[in-house]
C-alpha cells in the first residue's frame, strides 16, 4: 500500500523545483512527455529586464487531470506531463524597460487543445501584458440569442446588451465605444501580420453618445442597449418590453426601426449585426480624449491576410479592420459554441476565456437564453457585487434566463 501511494506522489509531482500541484482524477496514467517550455512577451519591442513570477496550470481535458507551478526569475520550464490534450494558462508580473524607467506589470498567456505526446517536446507560450480598467464599466450580460414565438418561430431584434457600474462610484457613459470583433471564435485563421497581442481586430464599432457627463451611471447601476427598443411582446408574448432601453442600435440606410424616445448608438464603423449563436468577442473601450470618430478609424486601418483552406483546396483572402489598442478597452467577453469553438480572438491579457449559451451549434433550445456575470456579494447599499476576473469561463453562468424577462 505505502509502494502504491508513493509511487502516485512521484508520478503526479514530477516537476523540477516544483511548488504545488493538484490532480482531479485519481490515476495518473503511465505514459509520459517531457515537456520544454519557453515563456515570450509580446510584442517583440518589449524589453523584460525580469520574470518576477509566473504561474502556471495545465489542465489535461479529457481525464480533468490538473497541475500547476510556480516560476521565479525565469522564463524556461521543464515539466513531464502524462500523455494528453491539455489547456494551459500562465500568468504572473513581470518588469520591462520603459524611457521613463523600469515598469512592473501583469501578463497572461493561453494556449487550449495542446497535444502532449512523445518522449519530448518543446512549446512557446506567448504572454501579453495585463490591459484594461476594473474601475470602468463591464459587460454584465449579453442577450444574443433571440426568442421564439408560441408558434415555433424564431424571433430576433429583441437582443440586448446590459453594461453595468461595478465600482463604488458614478461613471459616466458617454463616448464608450462597444465593439464586435471582426474575426470569429468558430473560425480560427493564420491573419498576417498577426497584431492580437496588442490590439482588438474590431469589425463593427457603436458609440454612446453624449458630452461628457450626459449620461451618469451610479454604483451598481446599469443601462440597457437593445437591438431594436420596442415593446417586443406586441409582437411575441415570449418577448420582452425594451421601449424603455438607454440607447438604441440603428443601422442607417436600412430598413431598421427607430423609437424616437430612445437615444440612438452613434455608428462608427461598419453595422452591428449580432449573432443569434455568438461567434464574436464584444468589448468596452475608451478613445483617447478629443479623438473623432473619423480620426479613430482612419488612423487604425488594418488590412489583413490570410489562406482559406476549402475541399482541399488553398483561397488566398484579405480583409481590413479598426484596431483598438488592447490599453484602450475596458472590459471583453468572447462568446461561443462549446463544440465549434476554436480560439480567442482577442489578447488573453484582455479574457482569459469564453462564454457560450449552448454546447452544439443549432441548438434550438439557446432561444431566450443569455449569458450573465455571476454575482459575488452585495454592497452595503444592496447593489450586486459582479465577478470580473478578465476570464469569461469563470466570471459568467451561461444559457441562463435574461434578466430582464423576469
Amino acid at each position: 500500500m505505502l509502494k502504491h501511494v508513493l509511487r502516485t506522489l512521484l508520478v503526479v509531482c514530477a516537476f523540477i523545483g516544483i511548488t504545488s500541484c493538484s490532480s482531479d482524477s485519481n490515476e495518473t496514467p503511465e505514459a509520459q512527455t517531457l515537456l520544454k517550455m519557453e515563456f515570450k512577451v509580446v510584442p517583440d519591442n518589449i524589453q523584460v529586464k525580469e520574470y518576477k513570477k509566473l504561474t502556471l496550470s495545465f489542465k489535461e481535458l479529457n481525464s480533468g487531470f490538473t497541475i500547476t507551478k510556480e516560476l521565479s526569475n525565469t522564463n524556461t520550464l521543464q515539466v513531464s506531463l502524462p500523455s494528453g490534450t491539455y489547456q494551459m494558462i500562465a500568468e504572473g508580473n513581470i518588469v520591462y524597460s520603459d524611457p521613463s524607467g523600469s515598469i512592473e506589470a501583469k501578463v497572461a498567456g493561453v494556449q487550449n487543445g495542446v497535444v502532449i505526446n512523445g518522449n519530448e517536446i518543446n512549446k512557446t507560450i506567448e504572454l501579453s501584458l495585463k490591459a484594461g480598467n476594473s474601475s470602468d464599466l463591464i459587460l454584465e450580460e449579453i442577450f444574443f440569442t433571440g426568442t421564439r414565438t408560441p408558434q415555433g418561430a424564431m424571433y430576433f431584434g429583441d437582443q440586448y446588451f446590459k453594461i453595468t457600474n461595478n465600482t463604488d462610484k458614478t461613471l459616466y457613459a458617454d463616448g464608450m465605444l462597444l465593439i464586435q470583433s471582426s474575426f470569429m471564435t468558430n473560425e480560427k485563421q493564420d491573419y498576417s501580420p498577426n497584431i492580437m497581442g496588442t490590439t482588438l481586430s474590431a469589425g463593427a464599432i457603436i458609440r454612446i453618445p453624449g458630452t461628457g457627463n450626459t449620461y451618469p451611471v451610479k454604483p451598481g447601476e446599469s443601462i440597457i442597449i437593445a437591438e431594436d427598443a420596442i415593446n417586443h411582446k406586441d409582437f411575441n408574448p415570449s418577448s420582452v418590453n425594451l421601449s424603455t432601453a438607454n440607447f438604441q442600435i440603428f443601422k442607417e440606410n436600412s430598413d431598421d426601426i427607430d423609437n424616437p424616445a430612445v437615444p440612438k448608438m452613434i455608428n462608427v464603423s461598419d453595422k452591428m449585426v449580432i449573432h443569434n449563436q455568438g461567434y464574436y468577442a464584444y468589448a468596452l473601450a475608451r478613445m483617447p480624449q478629443g479623438m473623432t470618430n473619423e480620426a479613430l478609424v482612419a488612423q487604425n486601418s488594418y488590412t489583413y491576410t490570410y489562406n482559406l483552406s476549402f475541399g482541399g483546396d488553398i483561397y488566398p483572402m484579405d480583409g481590413t479592420a479598426v484596431k483598438i489598442p488592447n490599453e484602450w478597452i475596458t472590459d471583453v467577453v468572447n462568446l461561443s459554441v462549446q463544440d465549434s469553438f476554436q480560439w480567442l480572438v482577442t489578447s488573453p491579457s484582455l479574457d482569459m476565456g469564453w462564454t457560450s449559451v449552448t454546447s452544439f451549434d443549432g441548438d434550438k433550445n439557446r432561444f431566450g437564453k443569455s449569458v450573465r456575470r455571476k454575482i459575488i456579494g452585495k454592497t452595503m447599499e444592496g447593489k450586486n457585487i459582479l465577478k470580473d476576473t478578465n476570464n469569461s469561463t469563470a466570471d459568467f453562468d451561461h444559457g441562463v434566463k435574461p434578466s430582464l424577462f423576469n
